[in-house]
């Protein structure tokens, strides 16, 4: 009997054992970046990003099927990845300079995912600047899900990339958004 118990456990635990799911590394939008320079450029105004943080309750190590944590960047919170994203964002747009009296923060207010039909990323966030300016908005990015968790999982890791990039636009092209560097 041991025999046989000891190698159906191994195998047991080897299928059921917590998998990570990495995503790609973030590529700035160039729609994003060519918003930004409408907007921000011909006012030769610089910005710097301060904190994004995510609200209480907000999870940033999201499970997906039981699979174990999204996570979108090694070593990197969801809310770094769309701080550093957005950062990346400003600097190709030439409107970024780390020592810019005007810092952009922002507030995760949702940040959820389904890996079944209809797949989507659900992100909300609130953005204000140092001179008082604010205002919120929210992405949703649908994607290609599939029927096992490890497929599935993978498209959810691959697509907050692109969720973030949607997020970044609904910032950028927003109608407040030039009044975050006033």
């Amino acid at each position: 009997m041991k025999r046989i118990l000891i190698p159906s456990v191994i195998c047991l635990s080897i299928i059921t054992g917590c998998s990570t799911t990495n995503s790609v590394p973030y590529k700035a939008s160039t729609s994003n970046i060519i918003t930004i320079q409408q907007a921000l450029g011909k006012t030769g105004k610089k910005v710097s990003i301060g904190n994004i943080i995510a609200a209480k309750g907000i999870n940033e190590s999201p499970v997906c099927r039981l699979m174990g944590p999204v996570n979108v960047a090694p070593g990197k919170t969801l809310s770094q990845y769309i701080k550093d994203a957005f950062q990346e964002e400003l600097f190709l747009a030439d409107v970024y300079s780390p020592n810019a009296p005007i810092k952009i923060s922002g507030t995760i207010t949702n940040l959820d995912f389904s890996s079944v039909s209809p797949a989507n990323w659900s992100i909300s966030m609130s953005v204000k600047s140092s001179n008082l300016a604010a205002y919120s908005v929210s992405a949703k990015y649908p994607f290609n899900t599939s029927f096992d968790a490890y497929s599935a999982c993978k498209n959810v890791a691959n697509a907050f990339g692109p969720a973030v990039q949607t997020l970044i636009k609904k910032v950028v092209s927003h109608p407040q958004f030039t009044s975050l560097a006033r």
